[in-house]
C-alpha cells in the first residue's frame, strides 16, 4: 500500500511538475458565462491569457465538486493506496469543503489539510508531502507534517491592476479601494488562509523590490526554507525577482523554483502579478 498526494488547480502545478513529483492535480472550473471550462484541461495557460487580454468580460472561478474529487479518491482507493490532499484555503474557496465530504466516504484512507494557503503555497505543501510519501511516510503522519507546517509558511504577492481581485471579491474591499483610488500598490499577504495588505508603494517597480525586502526580512536558517516564484504570464518580471531574492537570500536554500500561474490564479490576480511563497517541511 502507498501514499498519492492529490492537490487542486489553484496549486499552479504544470503537467510536467506534477509528472515530476507524481501528484494528481484536480482542476477547478473556469467560468464564462454558461461555459465552464476545467482549469487545465478543457483551457490551457497560454489560451486562457490570449482570452483575457481580449474579454470583455472577467471570467470566474467555480471549485471543484464533491463528486469529482470522490470520484478521484475512490480510484486510488480501489488499487490500495492512502490519499493526502492538501487544497487551497476554506476561507477562498469552497474545494476544501467538498474535498471533506469526498473523504468521508473513505474513513481512514484518505486525509484532507486545508493548506490556508493557494498558488505557490499550495505548491510547496503538494511538494513536500509528495516527498514524505516517496520515503515511505503514512498518511496520517504526512497530514500531520503538512498541519504543523503551516506555522512556517508565508506567501507575499502583487499585481500591477488591482481591479481583478476588486471584482472577484478575494481582497477587503477597502485594500481594493487603497491601491485603485489612491494609485498605490500593496504588498498583499495570504496568511491563516485570509488575503489582507502587509504594505504599499507608490509604483509596480517599487512594489517588487519590496516584495523580495518583505519576503526576507528576519529569515533564518535559510538552508532549510523552500521558495517559489510565480508570475502570471510574465516570465521576465518572474526572473527578475529570482534573481533578486537569490542575491538578497545570502545563502542557498533548500529549494527555489519557477513557475508561472494558471487560470484559477491568475483570474483573481490578473495578468503580471507577481508571488513569493515560502515553507519549511
Amino acid at each position: 500500500m502507498g501514499v498519492v498526494i492529490v492537490t487542486d488547480s489553484s496549486s499552479d502545478l504544470s503537467s510536467a511538475s506534477a509528472r515530476e513529483y507524481g501528484i494528481e492535480v484536480v482542476p477547478l472550473w473556469i467560468v464564462y458565462g454558461q461555459e465552464r471550462l476545467r482549469d487545465g484541461v478543457d483551457i490551457q495557460r497560454s489560451t486562457f491569457y490570449s482570452r483575457l487580454a481580449a474579454a470583455k468580460d472577467l471570467p470566474h472561478t467555480a471549485p471543484v465538486e464533491e463528486a469529482e474529487f470522490a470520484e478521484v479518491f475512490a480510484r486510488h482507493v480501489a488499487a490500495g493506496n492512502e490519499v493526502v490532499v492538501p487544497v487551497i484555503s476554506d476561507k477562498l474557496s469552497e474545494t476544501y469543503k467538498h474535498a471533506v465530504a469526498a473523504a468521508a466516504k473513505f474513513p481512514g484512507r484518505v486525509y484532507v489539510v486545508d493548506s490556508e494557503t493557494f498558488s505557490g503555497g499550495l505548491f510547496l505543501q503538494a511538494m513536500a508531502a509528495s516527498e514524505l510519501a516517496k520515503a515511505g511516510k503514512s498518511a496520517a503522519e504526512i497530514a500531520k507534517v503538512l498541519e504543523a507546517a503551516r506555522a512556517t509558511q508565508h506567501g507575499y504577492f502583487i499585481t500591477p491592476d488591482m481591479t481583478y481581485l476588486g471584482r472577484t471579491g478575494r481582497v477587503n474591499k477597502a485594500v481594493v479601494a487603497l491601491g485603485t483610488m489612491l494609485k498605490v500598490n500593496p504588498v498583499l499577504r495570504i496568511q491563516n488562509g485570509i488575503v489582507d495588505s502587509a504594505a504599499q508603494t507608490r509604483t509596480f517597480e517599487k512594489a517588487q523590490e519590496l516584495l523580495v525586502e518583505i519576503v526576507t526580512r528576519e529569515l533564518r536558517d535559510v538552508e532549510k526554507v523552500r521558495f517559489v516564484v510565480g508570475h502570471a504570464n510574465s516570465p521576465e518580471t518572474g526572473a527578475r525577482a529570482m534573481t533578486a531574492l537569490r542575491a538578497k537570500l545570502g545563502a542557498e536554500p533548500r529549494s527555489l523554483a519557477l513557475f508561472e500561474a494558471g487560470p484559477t490564479v491568475a483570474v483573481h490576480g490578473g495578468p503580471g502579478s507577481l508571488g513569493i511563497f515560502s515553507l519549511v517541511a
